[in-house]
């Protein structure tokens, strides 16, 4: 049985009956979340396959690569909160990377049926993505940390995309689930997890559920926020038409560049994720495999000479 953690007040709670499991189904004070088929306890074989670890330095060794030296690793996650897939083409925009999620990287798993996907493990938020989402606090936070080296400062850059439950019928309620990616500190302003330009919002914010949206339909009062980088997954009854996805998460960023500089010597980077409001509902992120590269600058026949004077 999966223990939840309640809602708050701005939701009620009803206890539902699936497959002789008991779990809590929670309400929005202003509507209900849609009807939505039964769940299946068998995911189709196609699509996103999960491999859970705790093993931090095999995440980290999926994320750089060769070539990259990293060292300190650590992994600070519930069971099945962490590990690898294959199978994310068409889906998640990559095919196989690392995955994050503060409930289980499995419940992510298409096709999506329906919208209450989620493992609360009762445990801890994260005290710096607590920054980002004040006044509310955070659960489940799963974080991964590692020292990566750079003989110089040089620019740097990784792919990933966020995809969560909350969508969309919490955008603006309270329930902001939220990631970042710190560099060299772990203040708002050393998150490199930041929504791009061209997204049609306000580009340079951190990437949340409140971030990086097209609205909620059940809320008027609540407004879009970066809408052309948002992908919608959900399922909308009757009838019940696929969602468009092969997954179960009611919605998807597109697929993001985190890009920063380096220091000369080691650094340090801080992988973080968690709930918030309440630990029900599960987020993710993806992280594309070897995606984290050391872009080679371009020489001019300037800098060569002063390379070789």
């Amino acid at each position: 049985m999966t223990t939840l953690r309640p809602r708050l007040a701005r939701r009620s709670l009803c206890v539902v009956f699936v497959l002789g499991l008991t779990v809590l189904h929670s309400t929005s004070s202003a509507t209900e979340r849609r009807a939505y088929r039964t769940k299946s306890p068998v995911r189709t074989a196609a699509g996103l396959q999960f491999t859970s670890s705790t093993q931090a330095d095999a995440l980290i060794q999926c994320l750089l690569g060769e070539g990259i030296p990293f060292r300190n690793a650590t992994l600070t996650a519930a069971t099945d909160a962490a590990g690898t897939f294959t199978g994310g083409s068409g889906i998640i925009g990559f095919e196989s990377g690392l995955a994050l999620s503060t409930g289980t990287i499995q419940g992510a798993a298409g096709p999506n049926q329906g919208p209450t996907q989620g493992t609360d493990h009762v445990s801890a938020g994260d005290s710096d993505l607590n920054l980002i989402v004040t006044p509310d606090e955070t659960y489940d936070a799963t974080v991964l940390e590692f020292e990566f080296f750079t003989a110089e400062a040089k620019p740097i850059q990784f792919q990933y995309a966020f995809a969560s439950e909350e969508y969309s019928e919490f955008v603006g309620a309270g329930f902001d689930d939220v990631m970042a990616f710190y560099l060299n500190g772990n203040t708002a302003a050393n998150n490199i997890a930041r929504v791009p330009a061209g997204c049609g919002g306000t580009e340079g914010i951190a990437v949340s559920v409140d971030n990086v949206n097209c609205g909620n339909e059940s809320d008027p009062n609540a407004t879009s926020s970066n809408c052309g980088c948002y992908v919608d997954n959900e399922i909308v009854l009757p009838p019940p038409p696929d969602s468009p996805l092969n997954l179960e998460m009611d919605g998807i960023t597109q697929v993001f560049t985190a890009q920063a500089n380096s220091i000369a010597g080691w650094n340090r980077l801080k992988i973080a994720i968690a709930d918030a409001g309440d630990g029900i509902l599960d987020s993710n992120v993806f992280i594309k495999c070897l995606s984290f590269v050391v872009p080679v600058q371009k020489s001019s026949w300037g800098r060569i000479k002063t390379i070789y004077r």
